[in-house]
């Protein structure tokens, strides 16, 4: 099997996974269980990354402006590549946020505890304190999901108008990777 094909089957994976996890998001022990699998398959990512094949390295997200201008502005590479960043940043973020909130409690890990509380006590102070950061934890949480989901539809909408015939092979349509004549 080609590198390219097991890119789509990664790239198959996570998304179908990503999406699950977002449509879920009142269900709390379904999301997070789907926030737990993407993170897996993130963290198989990052790994496959150390491989060293030049097809999946980090660099592949780092877009280079050079050469870019009016000209070739909707086709340039950098497009592209920075879009992926965005999604990636986006993931890892509403990923790290899902797990922090949730502190191991879905996976069975509910008597260790990924962040150490600030206080010993409980007092009134400290249980108000405690809301307000889980709050914005969740607000973050919220905030990255709904950015990933902007930076998703703007890396579909640009590869169905731009780089359809890629578009195509990562959806399953074609069987092999055809390049644009």
């Amino acid at each position: 099997m080609s590198i390219m094909h097991r890119i789509r089957i990664y790239h198959a994976v996570l998304a179908v996974f990503a999406i699950l996890a977002y449509l879920t998001g009142d269900d709390d022990s379904i999301h997070a269980w789907l926030g737990y699998a993407v993170a897996t398959v993130v963290v198989f990512r990052l790994l496959w990354a150390l491989t060293g094949n030049p097809h999946v390295g980090l660099m592949r997200f780092y877009p280079k402006f050079e050469g870019l201008n009016l000209s070739n502005a909707f086709t340039h590479p950098a497009i592209t590549k920075s879009f992926m960043l965005g999604i990636a940043v986006s993931l890892l973020s509403v990923t790290a946020t899902g797990i922090l909130m949730d502190q191991g409690k879905s996976i069975g890990l509910a008597n260790t505890q990924l962040i150490a509380p600030a206080f010993a006590d409980d007092d009134d102070h400290n249980k108000k304190k405690e809301s307000f950061m889980d709050e914005a934890l969740e607000e973050t949480h919220e905030f990255f999901g709904n950015l990933l989901l902007i930076f998703v539809g703007l890396h579909v909408s640009y590869l169905l108008l731009f780089k359809r015939p890629l578009a195509k092979f990562m959806l399953f349509v074609l069987n092999k990777s055809t390049k644009k004549p």
